[in-house]
């Protein structure tokens, strides 16, 4: 092979620099000097200038963190994706899956037009359509289901930026059923056990103040593999400032390899566990007493009923000795209120899910870190006026998944719903039949709650499904009308308001026009409308939306808001506690409450499961032969939605299943093996997959990471790719949130003969 040496005097002639500085006469560099030795002058210094391009304003939607980007095209093609260094979601950094969007918009298997299924539902065959046509077809199919069986039977499921569009749109049909699986799917149980306890959610960008954090206790969280890029930064700096880290987890994650402590527990045994660490702060006063005394409601109650959650106790529900239980527990407190105890984010896992999250969030109280640096921040929402915009009246027709009926679920928001809710409703016609979908960036064939074999069943009851998305799911695969939505870099969106650490507002403007016959989701939104005389609905554009933000400011945030892509309200404090301030809690009591009086009659008239203290309830376990299969995300994908994109795929592109090395050798496997996962409950056995024997898993689990083993004809790299979970997942539901479990799931496992 040749190698190319770069010397001095060669960088000089190749950069074309002023021959006059090096004395070009005697050395023969181009001098500017001369006529002819111009445009060799003018050809290095190209060389050495990199041509940026036109810069637009955006935030990205490979998840939906939404994160600041700066796009830069040239020749009206997106060449890179920078992060917005001014944005506080992260600070001018993207991930794996941020930086390879550009590749989901020059995708060649984008849905690239409006279409209309031809052949049978899954066998990828439609013909394309005008969007006339398209609008004037969900309304030739809609309205007959609409007028025979009530606009309740609609059931909307959505998730991403169109979200108000989409939503907005439901109502005015006159539908409740709007679900959001983020809740019942993902967060659910999580927000319902803080809300519960301080009375506010975490939030989809939660309020753990790690990067200043002497102590993190995370229960499951995997925070250097987050979907969420300022939290990795902020976990890092966090250890990178000296913070302890016990990580509790039956896996070892990429948080975990980074632990002070590691805990395998016994899955599902969490809330034990953090309810150990709450007895021993109890009995040996290291709790923050003055905190306790001023902000908290129910200590005495908490006092005499934790007493029974020993260390001992604790030792046996989930696998940590009793003396390292206690031994964390002091230094954990010793360190606080710099302190942060964090639950899983999805926290879909076992049933027992709201219970354990009030464990933690009462760990939390206990240290008194509300308010304070290294402990949880208080957020505050953006100084602004806007216009107040009509919205649709919430339809006043029972929902069909529960959410706000009598005593069934009342705690859950009707604005989220119960994604597995709508499942069981359109399978089982009760207590009302859904015939129609709505589908706005979701994909139920990889994130069902009752099984995939129920889904399809469900689906059979269908008489429409409309999806509007920009990928060839595995569930647009059995759409019957498909509307493409434009990517995030080819559409405008409305202003970006987030409440956080420090508020802020960020723009989503156009790189480049549509690739393809893509509409945004508020234009689909209001084609769709207009057919049912519903447009007054739809009269503010994004675009409106930019302006009426833009009046609303002053002339130089104005400015800065063009200039950056994003304006920060920086006079605010997020941690009021610790400037002497008095927090406010938006709870009954206006307290935080360690003793929940809303949970009191529902314990009275259904049991422990609704105690208003935080108990215990083991899962169900394994049967002989029987593994728990176990699931998370990779940090090379965000939820099922990145699998075609060819950059993440070179990344990771199958879900090798992790095995611990007893298990392995009791059913004589070696790496380099293939096993296949069977499941008697839904009778499904996944294609042969490839193992990872290694004691990071706990005994008895099995994992594999979520989001592939996709069915898609159309898709030409991600189809067929790992195994899907949700073949083998449990449908158990969290009593008091109305969220998912999915990790009762019981599975065997079966060597592939060579």
């Amino acid at each position: 092979m040749r190698r190319h040496h770069l010397n001095r005097r060669g960088f000089l002639k190749l950069a074309g620099v002023s021959s006059v500085a090096f004395g070009a006469a005697s050395t023969g560099l181009p001098s500017p000097l001369r006529a002819s030795d111009k445009e060799k002058a003018a050809r290095g210094q190209r060389f050495l200038m990199y041509d940026r391009g036109v810069k637009s304003p955006s935030f990205c939607e490979m998840c939906f963190w939404n994160c600041g980007v700066d796009v830069y095209t040239r020749n009206g093609k997106v060449h890179k994706l920078e992060g917005n260094k001014l944005n506080p979601n992260n600070r001018g950094r993207l991930c794996a899956k941020g930086n390879a969007g550009v590749h989901s918009t020059y995708d060649p298997d984008r849905i690239q037009g409006p279409m209309i299924r031809v052949g049978k539902r899954g066998e990828g065959k439609f013909k394309k359509v005008t969007w006339k046509e398209a609008f004037a077809e969900v309304h030739k199919r809609l309205d007959p289901i609409l007028k025979k069986h009530g606009p309740r039977s609609l059931a909307t499921f959505m998730h991403g930026t169109g979200e108000q569009y989409v939503h907005k749109l439901t109502l005015a049909l006159g539908s409740p059923n709007i679900t959001v699986p983020a809740y019942s799917q993902c967060m659910g149980s999580r927000e319902m056990a803080w809300a519960l306890t301080f009375g506010t959610g975490v939030s989809g960008h939660e309020t753990y103040d790690m990067a200043y954090s002497k102590h993190m206790m995370i229960f499951g969280r995997n925070m250097a593999g987050a979907i969420q890029v300022r939290e990795a930064e902020d976990f890092a700096e966090g250890l990178a400032r000296g913070a302890r880290l016990t990580y509790i987890d039956p896996r070892q994650s990429e948080s975990a390899v980074r632990a002070t402590d590691w805990l395998q527990i016994h899955p599902g045994s969490d809330g034990a566990l953090a309810l150990g660490f709450i007895h021993v702060i109890i009995r040996d006063r290291l709790y923050d007493v003055d905190f306790v005394t001023k902000y908290t409601h129910g200590f005495n109650e908490l006092e005499a009923h934790i007493k029974q959650f020993t260390p001992e106790w604790a030792e046996k529900e989930c696998g940590i000795d009793a003396k390292t239980i206690e031994r964390i527990a002091w230094e954990f407190a010793k360190d606080a209120p710099h302190v942060v105890a964090i639950p899983a984010r999805r926290m879909t896992r076992y049933g027992n899910d709201t219970q354990t999250v009030r464990a933690i969030a009462i760990l939390n109280a206990l240290m008194g870190n509300w308010g304070v640096p290294g402990g949880i921040f208080v957020r505050t929402a953006a100084p602004l006026e806007l216009p107040h915009h009509e919205h649709p009246p919430e339809p006043k027709v029972r929902r069909a998944d529960g959410v706000g009926e009598g005593e069934k679920y009342p705690f859950a928001p009707p604005s989220l719903g119960r994604t597995n809710g709508i499942f069981e409703a359109t399978l089982t016609g009760k207590p009302y039949p859904i015939k129609a979908w709505l589908l706005y960036g979701t994909n139920p064939l990889s994130h069902s709650s009752i099984g995939v074999n129920h889904l399809f069943k469900a689906m059979e009851n269908l008489d429409l499904i409309i999806a509007i998305d920009t990928q060839f799911s595995d569930t647009v695969m059995y759409a019957d009308i498909v509307l493409p939505e434009s990517t995030y870099l080819e559409r405008d969106d409305a202003p970006y308001i987030q409440k956080d650490k420090i508020p802020f507002v960020a723009l989503r403007k156009a790189a480049v026009k549509p690739l393809y016959d893509t509409l945004g989701c508020y234009d689909i939104s209001r084609g769709i409308a207009e057919k049912f005389g519903l447009e007054k609905w739809f009269e503010h554009s994004p675009a409106d939306r930019i302006k009426e933000l833009e009046e609303a400011l002053t002339k130089e945030q104005r400015e800065t808001l063009e200039r950056d892509g994003v304006l920060l309200f920086e006079d605010v404090d997020p941690y009021p506690v610790a400037s002497g301030a008095t927090p406010a809690f938006m709870t009954s009591t206006g307290k935080v409450n360690l003793f929940v009086d809303d949970l009191v009659e529902m314990y009275k008239k259904h049991g422990e499961a609704f105690s208003p203290l935080p108990i215990y309830q083991a899962p169900p376990q394994p049967g002989k032969g029987e593994f728990r299969l176990l699931f998370g995300r990779t940090p090379h994908h965000s939820h099922a939605r990145s699998q075609n994109n060819w950059v993440l795929l070179e990344l990771q592109d199958d879900t090798p299943v992790w095995i611990h090395p007893d298990d392995a050798d009791k059913l004589g496997i070696k790496e380099g093996d293939k096993v296949t996962i069977h499941s008697k409950i839904t009778g499904y056995t996944s294609e042969p997959e490839s193992v990872k024997i290694t004691r990071r898993i706990k005994a008895g689990s099995v994992f594999i990471n979520h989001g592939f083993g996709h069915r898609s004809r159309l898709w030409s790299r991600g189809d067929g790719k790992g195994t899907k979970d949700n073949c083998f997942i449990s449908d158990g539901v969290d009593p008091i949130s109305g969220a998912a479990a999915f990790h009762n799931g019981f599975v065997r496992i079966q060597k592939v003969s060579s």
